[in-house]
């Protein structure tokens, strides 16, 4: 399985997707899936501009290459042209990630981790969208980031604006008369266990597998005295999340991700820790 992550240059700033770029060392070609990020590049935040899109092209690919990644760019802001190299982009990805796992699960050699393919699409902030709002810039600007047009009550040409930008979409070749999709374009949806309601990965029951919990009581501390009893909780928690990876490690569906201050002694527990 093949999972699309579209990550936005302004979150991609914050802690967790910081760290995020690294979560390619914890994939196994040979057993488990994989996930294609995207990074969009549009340049902005909530009003102000992002790190990534202001450093050179040349230094955004060395630090993705940094990251264990074979970046390739989508730069534009022709629809029409972006569309075609967006699509030409994505088939060459994921026929080099097919590629990757089919060499690992072919091969009866030790995994080696492999260099895998992500995307940075460039396009303006607020692309196709109105250009200019009340003479100011929209387009490929901050201003453009969530509601670029309020005040409706107030400001009448705020909804011809409006009307403007959604008539640009073209709906009349989208829709019928009775507001339904054309059939051309509803025969493009995926069917059957293609849709992702429908993906036993992703509708949370087919492939989900019971966690075995050990019983927590066996980790109590008895205390028989206040102040006479030295103890901690996290070592405590430590021998339960190293017991419930023992018990669970044939469906392999539990693991720890230690960023810092781990110290699991993985010759008595039997286990592996990251």
């Amino acid at each position: 399985m093949i999972v699309v992550c579209v990550v936005g240059d302004g979150e991609a700033e914050t802690g967790p997707l910081a760290t995020a770029w690294h979560s390619n060392k914890f994939l196994n070609p040979k057993i488990d899936g994989a996930v294609l990020p995207i990074l969009h590049l549009n340049g902005y935040k909530i009003s102000n501009p992002t790190v990534l899109a202001r450093i050179s092209k040349n230094e955004l690919k060395q630090f993705f290459m940094g990251c264990g990644y074979k970046p390739y760019f989508v730069e534009g802001s022709d629809p029409k042209a972006m569309h075609q190299l967006m699509a030409k982009t994505l088939e060459i990805v994921v026929k080099e990630i097919k590629s990757i796992q089919a060499k690992a699960r072919n091969s009866k050699k030790s995994v080696v981790r492999p260099i895998w393919p992500m995307i940075v699409l460039n396009t303006p902030k607020g692309w196709t969208g109105p250009k200019y709002i009340d003479g100011l810039k929209m387009e490929g600007y901050w201003r453009s980031h969530q509601v670029p047009l309020a005040e409706m009550a107030e400001k009448p040409e705020h909804i011809r604006a409006l009307e403007q930008w959604m008539k640009s979409y073209k709906p009349e070749e989208l829709f019928d008369k009775h507001g339904r999709l054309v059939p051309v374009l509803a025969a493009l949806a995926p069917k059957g266990k293609l849709r992702m309601s429908d993906n036993p990965h992703t509708n949370g029951g087919l492939l989900l597998r019971d966690l075995k919990m050990p019983d927590f009581r066996k980790y109590a501390i008895n205390v028989d005295k206040p102040g006479t009893v030295e103890s901690e909780p996290t070592r405590v928690m430590g021998y339960f999340l190293r017991d419930v990876m023992k018990i669970n490690q044939k469906t392999k569906n539990f693991r720890v991700f230690g960023p810092d201050e781990n110290n699991f002694k993985s010759a008595r527990c039997g286990i592996r820790c990251y």
